[in-house]
């Protein structure tokens, strides 16, 4: 494998599970929390974790690709996968 060729397995690697990695970011950022609880407080956790599964794709512009039932993040249950168009 080329360097071109691994840095574009490494990139899918990431854009495939790039709603895990934004939810790990809210649960580890003090103000990012503190905001997310607030808007579950507000909306409920299920509408607010839909509004930001939808906007890392539909702002990346990323095509679905699966669920996967297991994430890092314990924001959430599950999340899609993703891939570039």
């Amino acid at each position: 494998m080329n360097q071109n060729d691994y840095a574009e397995a490494v990139v899918k690697g990431f854009v495939k599970d790039i709603t895990d990695y934004v939810f790990l970011s809210i649960q580890n950022d003090d103000s990012l929390m503190r905001d997310y609880q607030t808007n579950v407080n507000r909306y409920g956790l299920d509408m607010v974790n839909m509004a930001i599964g939808e906007k890392v794709k539909t702002l990346l512009n990323l095509d679905n690709d699966g669920e996967n039932k297991n994430p890092k993040s314990h924001l959430i249950k599950s999340y899609t996968y993703h891939k570039l168009p």
